[in-house]
């Protein structure tokens, strides 16, 4: 009995910790973003179709599209050498290293940056020395190293379940069929990887589509990114505003739930395939 009302005790404080930092603040946004002082307003939501947020929305999934890209192109591939090692302490330094890095993100990594391809980076000095044009890390279109940082070892991460799923005897058996190795991938190896490689690469995006620490420490503001649009209207560093705020949080918000969407699509898809076997 004492079990069980410990149990009981447990479960009400995760609600009541989900209630408080996650129902409730998410129902007061949208009440913030489609009201204002005389009541219902799109007033809000206006304010966020402007050019600038409209700018800023595009960069963010522009931005996190392609990281997401790079990082599960550069995550699979990876995994899929960890899991063909046959070393055991390569396969066990390199996941310990992956995980790590995964978390490895905000200020701390925006100051990793600044030291190795910053003004006076280690390496922009090298470059400079033999003649090389320096990496600008603090323009936008030099963000991606940045968030490929951590998008790269978090899919290496996510990935080898996958890769572990696959079965080395499957491989033994299409070779012994007359099978190459590549028809083996193309035939059954993707196909098996597929849906965990897409939701992954949705997970990634999210990842990268909410990252406000990492480009405002680096940046301090200058790219326009919609994470760091919501900072300036709540900070005031631009224009104080916090129903503007809250609209460009929603949408915010919709793109991750969409996001979110697709994710639960892709695990039953894998599930699917792993009631099939």
């Amino acid at each position: 009995m004492n079990l069980r009302w410990a149990t009981f005790a447990v479960a009400f404080l995760f609600l009541a910790f989900l209630l408080m930092f996650e129902i409730l603040p998410g129902i007061l946004l949208v009440v913030s973003a489609f009201t204002n002082k005389f009541g219902f307003s799109f007033e809000h939501i206006q304010e966020a179709t402007k050019p600038l947020f409209l700018k800023a929305l595009v960069n963010s999934v522009n931005l996190s599209f392609f990281t997401a890209l790079e990082g599960a192109a550069l995550g699979t591939l990876t995994a899929g050498a960890i899991w063909s090692s046959k070393n055991v302490k390569v396969k066990r330094f390199t996941t310990a290293i992956s995980g790590v890095a995964a978390n490895f993100a905000g200020v701390p990594l925006a100051f990793a940056f600044v030291v190795i391809l910053g003004s006076s980076g280690i390496v922009n000095l090298l470059l400079e020395r033999v003649g090389i044009e320096p990496i600008d890390v603090y323009r936008r279109q030099n963000l991606h190293w940045v968030y490929l940082y951590f998008q790269w070892p978090l899919m290496t991460v996510l990935m080898l379940p996958a890769f572990n799923a696959i079965q080395r005897e499957w491989l033994e058996a299409a070779r012994g069929l007359g099978s190459s190795s590549l028809g083996f991938w193309f035939k059954v190896g993707i196909p098996v990887l597929l849906p965990t490689l897409l939701g992954s690469m949705i997970l990634l995006f999210a990842n990268s589509f909410g990252a406000y620490a990492t480009v405002y420490a680096l940046s301090q503001g200058s790219i326009n990114l919609l994470p760091t649009q919501i900072g300036f209207q709540v900070s005031g560093q631009v224009g104080y505003d916090p129903g503007a705020a809250a609209a460009l949080s929603v949408m915010m918000a919709v793109t991750l739930l969409l996001s979110l969407a697709l994710y639960r699509f892709s695990r039953r898809w894998a599930a699917q395939l792993e009631g099939a076997k």
